[in-house]
């Protein structure tokens, strides 16, 4: 039976719905595709979504296995031509609909749509030889855009793997997984994971989704490095897709280089000085020489007590090839600038444009880098933060909060619509399927 269950909090509208059983073989969607890479992948009419964020670490038992996951689904709704949703004569969501009971809202959430298929991530749900759980792994699937022959292509071996696709002629996924950078052909067919790199501690992908040339990546010290008695340090090196061949970019000797991001033609990364436990942000056009391209960014660097280093600076972001923010002291820095851009305690949550969407204790918000003046995306206490729970597609920002008087502790899935924002105002729609447990206290 339907429920009323419209609620007003703070200027935030919320639309609802209790969830409802399994869907057949779904419509086959056309158009363009937009906003690979997220929780959330629109083609044509449709948005692709995960139904709520379940941090991995909250998970037990068969939270992911099919007919258990219950509001923990992918789903997808069809809108109109201007990315409206349209709804019943009881004010209800039409064309919401179930794609698969796999969770696809977590810590790694990954979703593309290439040809006729939805490829997604998901905590891993089979166990380990003892019968533990392995939710902090991750399992590649594939889905048709209609909702059957649902495929598991691959799981990781360690915990928040890297993905990223590279949309050419014969696209594929590269992957970054116990220290191997794996790629794997994608189409009406899969073809065979091929290892380029191995030995690796960490890599980079373009922030973009497109094509790819050059990617970059460290790899330890040498062992002749060890045994002349270097201790500390890593080698940057990068990889070239159409050659196949690896270069030695940089050796880093009490140096540590953690790579940070890949935008804009510079490849941005953190140095720790291993001796004197200083940190500095980098950004390096990667020139004729590694020495001529690199600026330095951030004055503010690493600091150690009692034998703990904390790095001062987190959530570096680059909004475009001049400018950056990052998290110092909970407030959020622009470029060199020591008076914050946002005075308060503050999380980035996502770069677009020329807005900075971050998150408060009171809600979602973003801040434009040119002007500075802030504008509300939601006024919601609940908000999950951090971990890519912040994505946006078409017109419409996506997030996960809690329903008001929720008694489950779930993220559910909201929108609030960009133009709307870019008026002053604040409208909210949830799209979830919520579970009716989260709804009570909310119906007229």
């Amino acid at each position: 039976m339907k429920k009323s269950i419209k609620y007003v909090l703070a200027l935030v509208l919320c639309l609802c719905f209790v969830l409802v059983g399994c869907t057949p073989k779904l419509n086959m969607p056309t158009g363009e595709v937009s906003s690979n890479g997220g929780s959330v992948v629109m083609m044509g009419d449709y948005v692709y979504y995960a139904n709520t964020f379940a941090d991995y670490s909250s998970l037990s038992g068969n939270a992911n296995e099919d007919g258990t996951t219950k509001q923990n689904a992918l789903y997808r709704v069809k809108t109109d031509k201007f990315g409206y949703t349209t709804r019943d004569d009881d004010d209800f969501i039409e064309n919401i609909e179930k794609v698969t009971s796999k969770i696809s809202g977590f810590n790694n959430s990954n979703m593309f749509i290439v040809g006729n298929y939805l490829y997604f991530t998901s905590p891993n749900a089979h166990k380990d030889k003892k019968g533990g759980d392995l939710f902090n792994l991750t399992t590649l699937f594939r889905i048709k855009l209609d909702g059957t022959g649902r495929q598991e292509i691959l799981s990781t071996e360690t915990t928040q793997g890297k993905f990223f696709l590279v949309t050419e002629e014969t696209p594929y996924l590269l992957v970054f997984d116990n220290s191997k950078i794996i790629k794997l052909t994608i189409g009406d067919k899969l073809g065979k994971i091929e290892t380029l790199v191995s030995d690796v501690l960490d890599v980079v992908f373009p922030t973009n989704y497109g094509n790819l040339d050059t990617f970059y990546y460290t790899t330890d010290i040498s062992e002749d490095d060890k045994t002349a008695g270097i201790t500390s340090g890593n080698y940057l090196n990068k990889y070239n897709l159409s050659t196949k061949e690896s270069n030695l970019i940089d050796r880093n000797y009490r140096e540590t280089v953690t790579l940070v991001a890949l935008e804009n033609n510079k490849l941005y990364y953190k140095k720790l000085d291993t001796t004197s436990n200083v940190a500095y942000y980098y950004s390096n056009t990667m020139g004729s020489t590694f020495e001529s391209g690199e600026q330095k960014l951030t004055y503010v660097g690493a600091t150690t007590s009692n034998n703990t280093t904390t790095d001062a600076v987190s959530n570096f972001s680059i909004i475009n090839s001049e400018n950056y923010v990052f998290e110092y002291n909970k407030k959020i820095m622009l470029n060199t600038e020591t008076t914050p851009l946002v005075d308060e305690e503050a999380k980035i949550e996502l770069i677009y444009g020329d807005y900075v969407y971050y998150s408060t204790s009171k809600g979602l918000y973003r801040i434009s880098y040119k002007d500075k003046k802030v504008q509300t995306v939601a006024l919601m206490e609940n908000i999950k933060q951090g971990e890519g729970a912040v994505d946006i597609a078409g017109e419409y920002v996506y997030f996960y909060a809690k329903t008001a008087n929720n008694s489950t502790d779930t993220y559910y899935c909201h929108r609030a619509n960009n133009k709307v924002i870019e008026d002053g105002r604040t409208k909210v729609e949830c799209i979830a399927e919520v579970l009716e447990e989260d709804i009570k206290g909310n119906e007229e």
